[in-house]
């Protein structure tokens, strides 16, 4: 395949810097659908040629096969892969390699970056999604910053690639510590989808307020499917009813171990808890005694419910983690897609990541707005991230592409910068915003999470936590104690203490010396 000269260029500086000696680093920053894989596979040819071993990450489970495939056609050789949906034989099979010294390529998940290999390229595609943080189980650990400890240890280049880096690389790369390599080109000349806003506000005045899809949304769908093309829908709400309201005391039903809204699943049957799984009957009587209720928000069964109800011939594939509970469940259903046994994909932020299909030509986001107003200072990079990467799954290979986002907040300048893809004008909006909050990537950052079943001691120990590091080091920020977004799951009250400072060094002295013992604690850094 004939690179690009941008892909070229980008090549030519890994390859120099592949030849380099102690820890190299670098921010491959490509436009969706510009081709860094390509540039990964030359790169890795390259490795193999010179001898060195070469540990590929990505972020989800599900696209370890269609990237296995591609390194191996490409490369000529058997990729063992690593991440908890093997099954035991299969991962035994490749520890014994790996412990044999055998491989010379590994590919994985996160839990890949702990396996016994010494790599001399690391390759992180997709560095800024969530799913390289380990959060639960321990241990806990940042894909991203262990890869840099392995780096330094065994003289490593580490690529990092995305189409929406995280602040923290961008900034990074912009400071020199990073090799800023940019695509802002599809090949081909392929230009990037046509986005479309359908401000909901104006659709709901014309249309029935119970419907879903707006009246532009629908018409692409028909056309898109009648042209024999696919079409991805987002929607990042499972279940059919987000809430059940009660008619007396106008309460949602929360869950009786969370302080969570039930969320109702037609397809169970079931109102169910999204955060301890717990489930009860839709008719359960609400606290103030009362049996009347409605039924309120829309979830992601109710959107397949009207996709069909108005394309009754379409075939539609949800993906969701309802129907992707089983073991290989979602490799199944996106090879039915990319086989075209299905034209429509309705899914969660599963759809978002990291997929290649070839015919779909519209990308459809409803409920655009969810997650734009998190109290979370990663809110609105997580939310442009989200828009711009479910975006570039559209005209990959197709011309006249189209993507459709509904809202009823057009005027978000987080939304104004995503449909245009300006990654490059919300950064800086984003760093110049973080710096005069003095947040991530200009400060270290630690959350300290406190639970417990009771709930008068855990505020009396985080409180107490407080008054021992104002004391210990006067020079820290200290934010709270104060509820989390979620205040309470399974029976179990949190509190969160949020410590900042310039200099890494001065929280972990804190941490150290500070006593906590009554409540459950964890320790987040970077949160």
């Amino acid at each position: 395949m004939q690179l690009t000269d941008e892909q070229q260029n980008a090549l030519n500086q890994l390859q120099a810097m592949l030849q380099g000696s102690g820890f190299r680093g670098a921010l491959l920053h490509g436009v969706t659908g510009s081709g860094k894989t390509q540039v990964y596979l030359e790169l890795a040819k390259d490795a193999l040629n010179l001898g060195m071993k070469i540990l590929i990450l990505v972020p989800e489970i599900n696209l370890t096969p269609q990237t296995r495939k591609r390194f191996e056609d490409f490369l000529q050789c058997e990729i063992p892969i690593l991440h908890s949906g093997l099954g035991a034989k299969e991962k035994r099979e490749t520890w014994k390699k790996l412990l044999l010294n055998e491989p010379k390529i590994l590919m994985g998940t996160r839990s890949a970056i702990l396996a016994p290999f010494e790599p001399q390229l690391i390759i992180i595609d997709e560095e800024h999604d969530s799913s390289y943080k380990q959060q639960d189980p321990a241990p806990r650990y940042n894909v991203r910053e262990m890869a840099f400890h392995i780096a330094h240890k065994y003289g490593a280049l580490v690529v990092l690639g995305s189409a929406t880096p995280s602040m923290e690389s961008y900034e990074n790369a912009k400071r020199g510590n990073l090799k800023l390599l940019e695509m802002k080109k599809r090949p081909g000349g392929l230009p990037l989808p046509e986005v479309i806003i359908a401000d909901m506000k104006e659709v709901r005045k014309k249309q029935d307020k119970d419907l879903m899809l707006s009246p532009i949304l629908r018409d692409a769908l028909a056309k898109t499917i009648s042209d024999g093309n696919q079409a991805i829908i987002l929607l990042n709400r499972r279940g059919y009813s987000t809430t059940r309201i009660c008619e007396e005391c106008g309460n949602p039903l929360l869950c009786t171990d969370c302080n969570v809204v039930l969320v109702y699943h037609k397809q169970h049957g079931k109102l169910m808890c999204h955060y301890c799984g717990k489930s009860f009957p839709p008719d359960t009587h609400c606290k103030c005694g009362s049996k009347e209720f409605v039924f309120a928000g829309s979830g992601i069964e109710k959107a397949e419910e009207e996709i069909l109800d108005w394309l009754p011939d379409s075939k539609i594939l949800r993906l969701d983690a309802d129907t992707t509970s089983g073991v290989g469940a979602t490799e199944k259903l996106l090879q039915k897609f990319r086989k075209k046994e299905c034209n429509i994909l309705l899914g969660t932020q599963m759809v978002a990541k990291g997929h290649d299909f070839p015919d779909v030509s519209l990308v459809g986001v409803l409920c655009a707005d969810i997650g734009s107003n998190i109290p979370d200072f990663r809110a609105s990079e997580r939310y442009f991230q989200l828009l711009t990467q479910v975006a570039g799954r559209a005209g990959r290979f197709l011309e006249n592409s189209q993507v459709i986002i509904q809202t009823f907040c057009p005027e978000n300048p987080v939304m104004q910068f995503a449909i245009k893809h300006n990654y490059s004008g919300f950064s800086k909006s984003e760093l110049a915003e973080r710096q005069e909050a003095f947040y991530p990537p200009f400060c270290k950052i630690i959350q300290i999470r406190l639970q417990g079943k009771n709930k008068n001691r855990l505020d009396l120990v985080a409180k107490n936590l407080r008054s021992q590091l104002s004391i210990i080091n006067s020079q820290l920020s200290i934010l709270g104690p104060a509820e989390p977004f979620v205040s309470k799951v399974q029976k179990l009250h949190r509190l969160v203490i949020t410590l900042k400072a310039a200099n890494p060094a001065d929280i972990k002295k804190a941490i150290d010396k500070v006593d906590y013992k009554g409540v459950e604690i964890r320790i987040d850094r970077d949160c």
